[in-house]
């Protein structure tokens, strides 16, 4: 995932530009927006984007001052640069190319040319990571290097930590531990995995290492950075099984107080979750009901250590619930839960309140919304039963929004959500509704009908009746 940054003088061109990248589904987050090039900076050295979108004009100082001024002060930046642009002028463009800008974009913004840009500047990224992976000749990916080895035979290790990747290929200290830790392992080699930097597998190829030698490992590589280890030593099995099995038994590290050393298949659990009390307690207007299923269904995980190799399924399918909600009711989904739902979301939760606060908020979210939702919906038939009471009343359409405290446009847009038509159209039909009734039912001229139904003018009522109706009053009493 690419952190982006924009930086625009003009608002609706900020927005505009957040809303085409969104749209671009490109592996790229927005971190940060500014609209002058004092606040360009300061999101800059907050947020070291990867790609920074600029405008070439803004206030205090330029986009291509602010591009050299990055250039000038941070040696080691790698962002990518992108200015906007109003002015197709060729010094401009030439003194952007100069300054290290990798596109320029010209104003009004065409969504094939941003997606190509984008496209590209992320394509370029990614070529650019894996030339840095194989910088050392026992870097590889691993796609590539199980697809080569069918059957393997001796140890592989499975480390996860933050950046553990980046810190081995940038520590020669941390790699020298897998080369002296109890003997010379001249055959171990490092597998990466493609826009992880989290996780990686040491494979000690025809070397079967014993407990003790890989507790060393584990706690010479610890003083680099905090890990969690699995492993499983053995003869001619298969690596993408086996990498399953370690990926399960990684999971068992939210067990609090757990061994930050495993083996690869420990614990094994039959658990089974049902959620279906926790979907229709996120439709329940009392807050405690899903807050109550949640805390039994986390409690019942931590109960047995065994249990942990399904929290991250079971985090994951809450979240997928959350997300359906969102879709039934025609929510928009947040960018944020969307993010969750990747592999390792749970990767800094270390206990059981961690897990479940973050559950907590997610869904505190989408039942805020139901809740809210439910509230409209019952305004709006507070509404109605206004009108039925008050429709032989000369109805004015601002005194009802009045009389319920809310503006005229408010009450407008969600009436017609909910009832697919106006206030005054639904007031049409109680009041043709009572019309026919009385019409229908009693000796009233068709001047006293239309003054009960609120019609103070007897010749536009039958106007609306026989448009309504398709025959005059009198045609329908006859009839």
């Amino acid at each position: 995932m690419f952190k982006i940054c924009i930086a625009d003088d003009e608002k609706w061109v900020l927005e505009s530009i957040a809303q085409r990248i969104k749209q671009c589904k490109l592996p790229v987050k927005i971190c940060g927006i500014a609209q002058n090039g004092l606040e360009a900076y300061e999101i800059y050295e907050k947020v070291k984007p990867d790609i920074f979108f600029i405008d070439i004009s803004m206030p205090i100082c330029s986009g291509l001052e602010f591009v050299e001024r990055v250039r000038r002060l941070d040696k080691e930046s790698s962002t990518k640069f992108i200015i906007i642009s109003g002015y197709d002028d060729f010094e401009y463009m030439k003194k952007a190319i100069k300054s290290g800008v990798v596109n320029y974009i010209m104003k009004p913004i065409a969504q094939k040319e941003l997606y190509e840009t984008l496209d590209e500047v992320c394509r370029n990224f990614e070529m650019e990571r894996e030339k840095e992976w194989k910088t050392g000749e026992n870097w590889k990916n691993f796609k590539e290097y199980s697809s080569l080895q069918e059957l393997f035979s001796g140890t592989v290790l499975l480390i996860f930590g933050e950046k553990i990747a980046e810190i081995l290929r940038e520590n020669v200290a941390a790699m020298e531990v897998l080369r002296k830790v109890e003997g010379n392992y001249d055959t171990c080699e490092i597998i990466y995995f493609h826009e992880c930097e989290n996780m990686l597998l040491l494979a000690f190829h025809g070397t079967v290492l014993l407990e003790q030698e890989i507790y060393c490992i584990w706690e010479k590589l610890k003083v680099f950075q905090e890990i969690w280890l699995v492993y499983k030593s053995g003869r001619e099995f298969s690596l993408p099984e086996i990498m399953e099995k370690m990926e399960v038994t990684l999971n068992t590290r939210f067990w609090q107080g757990t061994m930050h050393v495993l083996s690869a298949g420990q614990g094994e659990s039959t658990l089974s979750i049902d959620l279906s009390n926790l979907e229709r307690a996120i439709e329940n207007i009392r807050e405690e009901e899903w807050k109550k299923e949640i805390t039994g269904l986390v409690t019942g995980i931590f109960e047995k250590k065994e249990n942990n190799v399904v929290l991250d399924n079971f985090y994951r399918s809450v979240l997928i619930l959350i997300a359906n909600k969102y879709r039934q009711h025609s929510y928009e989904i947040p960018e944020n839960l969307t993010e969750e739902l990747y592999p390792y979301a749970l990767e800094r939760c270390m206990t059981r309140q961690e897990v479940q606060k973050k559950l907590y908020e997610y869904t505190r979210l989408i039942h805020e919304k139901i809740l809210q939702d439910s509230q409209k919906s019952e305004m709006i038939e507070q509404v109605i039963e206004y009108l039925e009471y008050h429709y032989a009343e000369d109805v004015n359409f601002n005194d009802v929004a009045s009389e319920f405290f809310i503006t005229p446009n408010y009450l407008y847009r969600r009436f017609k959500e909910k009832k697919n038509k106006s206030v005054m159209q639904y007031l049409e039909e109680i009041r043709m509704k009572k019309a026919k009734e009385l019409l229908k039912n009693t000796t009233l001229s068709v001047t006293e009908v239309a003054a009960r139904t609120g019609y103070g003018d007897s010749n536009y009522f039958s106007r609306i009746f026989k448009k309504t109706c398709g025959k005059t009053p009198r045609e329908f009493r006859n009839q």
